[in-house]
C-alpha cells in the first residue's frame, strides 16, 4: 500500500473515531435530559396549582431542578431522589400517588365507577327491552 493511501486510512480511521465518541456524548446527554424531564414531570410545584416544576417556571421550581440535577450527577437512583422530595413536602409533592395505603383508593375508585356505571346501563337497558316486548 502507498504511503498517501495509508495516511488517507489514518485519517479516516481518525475521524470515525471523533465521530463514534461524538455520537456517544450526544447520546448520554440526551439520556440524561430524558431522564431529568422523567423526574420533573413526578414532582409537583409547591406554589403552583397543579403543576409540576416541568411545567412551571416559579423560581422555586428552578431549585427543585437544580437539585434534581444535582441528585443525578451525584449518582442517585430515580426512587431515591423522589424519597428525597417526599421526604422535605410530604407525598402531596409526587404527582403520581402511590400503590399503597389510602392511596390505592386514587387507583381503584375509577375502575369501579365505570364498571358499576356500565352494569347499571346493562340493567336499565335489559328493563326497558322488556317493557318493550309487553
Amino acid at each position: 500500500m502507498s504511503k498517501k493511501k495509508l495516511d488517507i486510512l489514518k485519517i479516516f480511521i481518525l475521524l470515525n473515531s471523533f465521530l463514534i465518541i461524538f455520537v456517544s456524548c450526544i447520546s448520554n446527554n440526551i439520556d440524561n435530559n430524558n431522564r431529568e424531564y422523567g423526574l420533573y414531570s413526578q414532582i409537583m410545584c409547591p406554589v403552583c396549582d397543579g403543576q409540576t416544576i416541568a411545567e412551571s417556571q416559579a423560581s422555586i421550581s428552578n431549585d427543585m431542578k437544580k437539585m434534581v440535577n444535582t441528585q443525578i450527577l451525584e449518582g442517585k437512583t430515580d426512587k431515591e431522589i423522589l424519597n428525597y422530595f417526599k421526604e422535605r413536602y410530604g407525598q402531596e409533592i409526587i404527582s403520581n400517588p402511590s400503590y399503597s395505603g389510602f392511596n390505592i383508593t386514587v387507583w381503584i375508585a375509577p375502575i369501579l365507577i365505570i364498571l358499576g356505571s356500565l352494569l347499571l346501563l346493562i340493567y336499565y337497558l335489559r328493563k326497558n327491552m322488556n317493557k318493550a316486548e309487553l
